[in-house]
């Protein structure tokens, strides 16, 4: 099995938090996707520099696994395009067989 984690900031770039039901609906999208996922139990810390701005995250860590990154390829994309979608963010972060993408 290969590990893909992906990062969920917990609230947006205005700072305003996401609801445990923003959590749900997105947990419950990976699961129709993959049949399972880990939630980190604590949360992740980033920060990261656009147009000289500069954002502090803190983060919840999922990770999935799948047997072929390639042959689920578009399965992690519409994961990746729905939570872009729906916790309102621009790109992203993933990673996968030591490889990072912010998509």
């Amino acid at each position: 099995m290969i590990e893909v984690t992906i990062l969920i900031p917990v609230a947006d770039n205005s700072g305003d938090l996401f609801s445990q039901a923003h959590f749900a609906a997105f947990e419950a999208f990976v699961l129709d996707r993959f049949g399972g996922l880990t939630r980190a139990a604590q949360a992740a810390k980033g920060v990261w520099v656009d147009e000289g701005q500069r954002y502090n995250d803190e983060l919840i860590v999922y990770v999935v696994a799948t047997p072929s990154v390639l042959k689920d390829a578009g399965k992690l994309l519409e994961v990746i395009d729905f939570a872009r979608q729906h916790f309102r963010q621009e790109a992203i972060f993933c990673r996968y067989l030591g490889v990072a993408e912010i998509l």
